[in-house]
């Protein structure tokens, strides 16, 4: 069983800005969503959203009073007496050295019925695009979450994009964070403060890169004498001769690359985020997670998958990047190895997919994924941990749509880690509709 579930698990897939802005998080528990959870206790409160997401999604509408329970009492009627019947076959071969195994995995889902099919499953999400700089060439990422609050008031009203709170990425140890550096003064520019572009010390396809960026905060000491620093190396060449400062915090920000340049070695070559030619409303996952990468609108088309919040609402989730090659290229995302790290601390969070049991528009092809936080909660990351949920005799299955349904069926089921890390940040229902293409 245990190999079965390995090889599932690798088909799932600043106005603003100054050390004064951090402040002192305390210890965040790892989140699990098989503990069951008080949701009337202060520290234990998961409803709390940022943006609006205390919404469930009834067709193509905000469910009106007693819509949802009225829609789950008919899907219940619907599977009532009716099996999913699924054989899966695979097989895995280990490395030389023990690492992490390649596998390849066929699963046949006879359908009998027993069918999830949520509306507007997967929809575009529209994100802008910042650019920075590496190797004095262009890249451009999204900004979503951030583990300062005044950064992420201060970097939505940047980006005129809801970037979430997430004070669990404050927790993502030294070894899975890259270095960006945002300049205080110097040359006018398109940057966060009103100055140049910031300058990150990685881009995809470099082992170092990471979508977790720590800040620094670079100040010329003599504005007048400004030029624009394209690199970590000018950068350092700068500060070593003594003409800026460099101020480290402690902020950490979720910033996937989505387009690069390529470095100045030409041992990494110019490229993007891997583009698929249509989405479809209720069909696969797909193998690529981006629409459309516009540079000259300064904005990319995700496509926003469809999940369940820890307490069922509905919220939605893209893909950028996997901590191993075998999802990441399943995915069709880029592999940041360097989050891996965050694996075993609450950096990371829990989220829920389905390896059999009810049809749906899950990764697997079975229901929607369960996540253990969403944003507002103080546990929320989009680090995610995979956990994969497969249900001892699949004819029995229903939907699972909140931890408590996941808690009260854990004696039907078998839970195990995937054993990667997964980017997919959050967003709530009218986040979507209102920057849908």
């Amino acid at each position: 069983m245990t190999s079965k579930i390995r090889s599932l698990g690798v088909l799932l897939i600043l106005p603003l800005l100054s050390i004064s802005a951090v402040t002192a998080f305390v210890d965040v528990p790892s989140a699990n969503a098989l503990t069951k959870r008080d949701y009337t206790a202060p520290n234990d409160q998961p409803l709390t959203v940022t943006y609006g997401g205390n919404f469930v999604v009834c067709g193509d509408h905000i469910c009106g009073p007693g819509e949802h329970a009225q829609m789950q009492q008919e899907l219940s009627q619907a599977q009532a007496g009716k099996t999913v019947n699924n054989t899966m076959q695979g097989h895995a071969m280990a490395s030389d050295k023990g690492q992490s195994m390649s596998q390849t995995m066929t699963m046949e889902s006879k359908d009998l019925g027993s069918v999830l099919k949520l509306s507007n499953a997967n929809l575009p999400l529209v994100i802008p695009l910042v650019k920075g700089l590496y190797d004095g060439k262009d890249v451009y990422y999204i900004t979503t979450e951030a583990s300062d609050s005044t950064i992420a008031s201060a970097l939505s009203t940047f980006t005129n994009f809801p970037v979430t709170f997430a004070p669990a990425l404050a927790k993502a140890p030294a070894s899975s964070q890259a270095n960006i550096y945002a300049f205080k003064n110097g040359v006018k520019g398109g940057g966060v403060l009103g100055f140049q572009p910031n300058v990150v010390d990685s881009i995809p396809g470099d082992p170092a890169y990471s979508p977790l960026w720590k800040i620094n905060l670079v100040e010329w000491k003599d504005a007048t004498t400004a030029t624009v620093l394209g690199s970590e190396d000018d950068i350092m060449n700068a500060f070593n001769s003594g003409k800026i400062t460099i101020t480290p915090t402690t902020i950490v920000v979720n910033c996937p690359i989505v387009q690069w340049s390529g470095n100045k070695e030409g041992t990494i070559l110019a490229g993007h985020m891997k583009i698929r030619d249509s989405i479809s409303e209720s069909g696969a996952y797909g193998n690529a997670q981006v629409l459309n990468i516009d540079t000259d609108k300064m904005q990319v088309t995700f496509v926003a998958h469809r999940g369940f919040g820890p307490d069922g609402s509905t919220i939605y989730y893209i893909a950028t990047d996997a901590s191993q090659k075998g999802p990441a290229d399943a995915l069709g995302i880029i592999l940041a190895n360097k989050t891996q790290s965050t694996i075993s601390t609450s950096a990371a969070a829990d989220l829920y997919q389905f390896s059999n049991g009810i049809t749906g528009s899950g990764p697997l092809g079975f229901q929607s994924g369960v996540a253990s936080s969403k944003q507002g909660d103080q546990y929320y990351s989009p680090m995610w941990r995979i956990q994969v949920i497969t249900w001892k005799d699949p004819s029995v299955a229903t939907v699972l749509e909140n931890v408590h349904d996941i808690a009260s069926k854990n004696t039907m089921t078998d839970t195990m880690v995937a054993g990667f890390i997964v980017n997919c940040p959050f967003f709530s229902a009218d986040t979507v509709y209102s920057h849908g293409k």
